[in-house]
């Protein structure tokens, strides 16, 4: 924006020193404003309302034509607005109105309406074609009509003619006619009025100047709409509060004031709260309002008097003030000062006014905003006791005005992270102070309240710990349903619950498996390959399902040791009941162990065969379904009935191995007891 206003400046100098001609298309190419094709209609409304202004009409009437182009729809659909025109019944264009017209940066409406002598270019930006006709009262009060044409090279008034009027009062009509390619008004001409109307709402609520009627219509009397009937009644528009606030400015001991209208609007759509801050009556800027009060997301709603029906409503906030008038960018599409941070030159941001205007407005809806504060507290309240607990200790500490309304689990779950994050931090930092200075009055003091904190935090990771535990015999208990089709999870859906296929203790930690679903005494053993080769010999046989080394010297400092217990898991299908013979799963971990024994399976690194011989302590698993079959090859190979007919356990003389088969039911059954105090604690169960 000060880049443009330097340009342009730098523009007028020329102008004035050499009188050169100004490159129009020049001018309009270098406006990088957020403008859009709402912009030269509003430009030229205002215009209409100073010119009524100037005249002292009471009676002052604009009115806004659509012209849509000559296009046959089959669907009936409107066709697209491509010309606007704009006529009042204000004093018209006279003399000085011209010149000020044709003057580059004219300074004629500065004074009394804060003019900046370029809205006019906005015209042309946006239409190709731009026209006026006009009649007015010259110094000897005798009508006089006026016809020109914006020029498009060097020349801003061309075509122009004038002379006496037969009209019977002053008034001027703009055209913009044909809306440049890829430019588009929204279709529908209610829509058209109310985007129209709020970024003019302010007008009608002014009470230095007097709103005239303002009509929009369609040119084939399609259609007609009066944008102040929108205000009537609070129909549509609602100033619903006024209120002001004072900021210092940095460095002085001035003090700027500004005005804040709270307006309730009751079309919203999909637009949201906003606060719009104004410079000489027009909207520059709009922020929506949830950015400062997350509560103002949504629509509100309200009911009529007989609780019938409901409508809802967004809520509107415009700032009005000197400093904001002072500080207006030349194309008001923003303004000079930052928008985060002040500086020498404008020591009073945007955001520092938008938060003031926002805090105006959560007062004026305090009972809605503390509803919905209060809904969004118990949101994450249940979000922390059903998915979180562990997080319980933190909740006091969060800060809820962060998180957005009706916020995302994602959204909850990183800021109760950052709340841990930031205590962890804290403790250490507190930590490290006491053991800095440790015979300090401040060290011994602390001391116990650090150590409290540790243990607080303690509590929340072995909590996080625990919850996914239950997560995990839920998904357990799933998986031994039936599926949709009748038929029975896979052996691989069980294996990857409770240890990934193809994974071992290298590259899976502690945390991403779930041994403890099998014996607790496995979560920390030393290493463990799970469905994946660990021998590079070709006559070595299949891989067993888990193969777990109580001790990882086995593979590291050469320590391959004989005494290394080593434990065996195969899984079969749930609900399977089907096996042959040579799929008897007890021959099958025999036979993993005898190629193991055999020196057929090498260290990782391909130093030496494992070292397993008879001596060595060896544990077998089958995870199964007791079923006939089953029944059939525990008692073939002499193994005993568990107390609860739930599996068989036993030592197997010719396999020098301790066997014991476990049923999905009683894995899931063992696993849960295990746990069941740890749930009761965290109030789970």
């Amino acid at each position: 924006m000060i880049y443009n206003a330097i340009i342009i400046t730098y523009y007028c100098f020329l102008i004035k020193k050499t009188m050169s001609r100004i490159n129009i298309q020049g001018i309009i190419d270098n406006i990088r404003s957020k403008s859009n094709v709402y912009t030269p209609v509003i430009e030229a409304i205002v215009n209409s309302i100073h010119s009524i202004k100037k005249k002292q009409n009471d009676n002052g009437k604009i009115e806004i034509t659509l012209i849509r182009e000559h296009v046959l729809h089959l669907d009936n659909a409107k066709a697209e607005v491509k010309s606007i025109h704009i006529r009042d019944n204000g004093s018209g264009f006279d003399q000085d109105n011209r010149d000020s017209f044709d003057t580059f940066y004219s300074e004629f409406k500065k004074e009394e309406f804060g003019g900046k002598g370029f809205g006019r270019f906005m015209f042309a930006k946006y239409f190709s074609d731009v026209y006026v006709e006009s009649v007015f009262r010259d110094n000897n009060k005798v009508l006089v009509y006026r016809n020109f044409r914006f020029g498009k090279e060097f020349d801003i008034i061309v075509d122009e003619d004038t002379g006496l009027s037969e009209a019977v009062d002053t008034y001027a009509l703009v055209k913009l006619e044909n809306l440049r390619k890829h430019q588009y008004f929204d279709k529908q001409i209610d829509t058209i009025a109310r985007r129209l109307l709020e970024k003019l709402l302010i007008f009608f609520v002014n009470e230095t100047v007097k709103c005239p009627t303002i009509i929009i219509k369609e040119a084939d009397g399609s259609g007609q709409l009066v944008l102040n009937d929108y205000l009537q009644g609070a129909k549509e528009i609602q100033l619903f509060g006024e209120d002001s606030f004072e900021l210092p400015l940095a460095g002085t001991d001035d003090i700027m004031t500004f005005r804040v209208k709270v307006f309730k609007i009751y079309y919203p759509g999909s637009q949201k709260s906003r606060i719009s801050l104004t410079g000489h009556n027009r909207e520059v800027t709009e922020t929506n309002l949830h950015k400062y009060v997350p509560e103002f997301e949504d629509d509100f709603f309200e009911e009529d008097k007989d609780n019938r029906s409901k409508r809802n409503y967004i809520i509107k906030t415009y700032v009005i003030g000197d400093y904001l008038d002072e500080s207006v960018a030349l194309e008001r599409e923003g303004f000079y000062f930052e928008k985060e941070t002040p500086n020498m030159y404008f020591p009073i941001s945007q955001t520092t006014i938008e938060q003031k205007a926002a805090e105006i407005t959560k007062s004026s809806f305090n009972n809605d905003v503390q509803t919905r504060f209060q809904k969004k507290q118990q949101q994450i309240r249940k979000y922390v006791d059903e998915n979180a607990p562990w997080h319980k200790s933190y909740f006091n500490d969060l800060d809820i005005s962060l998180l957005p309304y009706n916020p995302k689990d994602e959204d909850i779950e990183m800021e109760l992270q950052s709340v841990k994050f930031k205590k962890e931090q804290s403790t250490r930092a507190e930590l490290k102070e006491i053991f800095r200075n440790p015979e300090s009055h401040f060290g011994k003091e602390n001391m116990a309240n650090a150590i409290s904190k540790i243990s607080d935090i303690g509590k929340s990771d072995l909590a996080h710990y625990v919850f996914n535990r239950k997560l995990v015999l839920e998904a357990l208990t799933e998986l031994l349903k039936r599926r949709d089709d009748g038929k029975a999870e896979l052996e691989k859906d069980i294996h990857n619950l409770i240890y990934p296929m193809g994974g071992n203790s290298e590259q899976t930690f502690y945390e991403d498996h779930n041994l403890w679903l099998l014996d607790e005494r496995l979560v920390f053993s030393e290493f463990i390959a799970s469905d994946k080769k660990i021998s590079t010999k070709k006559d070595a046989l299949g891989e067993p399902d888990l193969m777990i080394f109580d001790q990882k010297r086995s593979f590291r400092n050469g320590d391959n040791e004989f005494s290394n217990p080593l434990t065996i898991f195969e899984f079969k299908r749930p609900k399977r009941k089907n096996y042959t013979d040579a799929e008897d799963p007890i021959v099958q971990l025999g036979g993993y162990l005898k190629t193991i024994r055999a020196g057929k399976h090498e260290m990782p690194e391909g130093l030496e065969p494992i070292k397993v011989n008879d001596n060595t302590p060896v544990y077998g698993y089958v995870i199964a379904d007791i079923t006939d079959r089953i029944d059939e090859f525990a008692m073939r190979h002499q193994l005993i009935p568990s107390p609860d007919e739930e599996g068989y356990f036993g030592y197997h003389g010719g396999y020098k191995m301790y066997i014991e088969i476990l049923s999905f039911k009683k894995l899931l059954k063992d696993a849960t007891l295990r746990n069941k105090v740890f749930f009761k604690k965290l109030l789970l169960e």
